[in-house]
């Protein structure tokens, strides 16, 4: 296995979903590693991801990284993202992200997602926008002529959730069948993570 994460996040479908889930200009970032290739399982065999500070859980195949990204902004304070993850030796990627919603900044409808990845090369389809454990969510899936992914955004009181499933193309088959029991295993606890820091939202 390898680490999903390290201090930069090297994934271009990560890198446009943080973007359209903060829409901010973003100071330098601090990561605090909680663990490294945690191995909780549950009964079925699969891992059991807990955010150490954020308020998910999912399981994944394979052991996971869990840790905390906190950004000074200048205007919105203290803004925490909380993360698991994994990475199989073939290429296949496991990612939750739990960002903190700014009023006026995070986006409200959740299934204008998909028109981010509508483009030429990229093809978006099974789109689903039922409702996910009684929160407004989007599932879909995106293909290229390299790559895949399946993607869950569940928005919360608090909260966006992302589950996101990344493959290369020759593990598509692997990938489509992790993809139910990830996509289906998030938990969300009513509570607000005990670390969260109310935001400065003074002009």
């Amino acid at each position: 296995m390898r680490h999903l994460f390290g201090h930069k996040m090297k994934s271009f479908v990560l890198t446009i979903i943080l973007l359209s889930m903060s829409r901010l200009a973003w100071a330098e970032r601090q990561m605090e590693m909680h663990r490294v290739q945690a191995t909780t399982k549950d009964s079925s065999g699969w891992y059991l991801a807990a955010s150490t500070h954020g308020t998910f859980s999912v399981l994944l195949p394979i052991p996971f990284d869990d840790f905390t990204v906190t950004d000074d902004h200048p205007r919105f304070g203290t803004i925490k993202t909380y993360i698991v993850g994994a990475k199989g030796a073939e290429g296949i990627k496991f990612s939750v992200i739990e960002t903190t919603i700014i009023e006026g900044v995070s986006p409200t409808n959740v299934a204008a997602m998909t028109q981010q990845f509508s483009k030429p090369g990229q093809k978006v389809s099974d789109i689903d926008t039922s409702l996910f454990a009684g929160y407004p969510s989007v599932a879909f899936s995106v293909t290229s002529p390299s790559r895949g992914a399946y993607i869950r955004n569940v928005r919360t009181p608090k909260s966006l959730i992302l589950l996101l499933l990344e493959y290369p193309n020759d593990q598509a088959k692997a990938a489509e069948g992790f993809r139910s029991t990830f996509l289906s295993s998030l938990k969300i606890n009513k509570s607000e993570p005990a670390d969260r820091v109310p935001s400065n939202q003074s002009q």
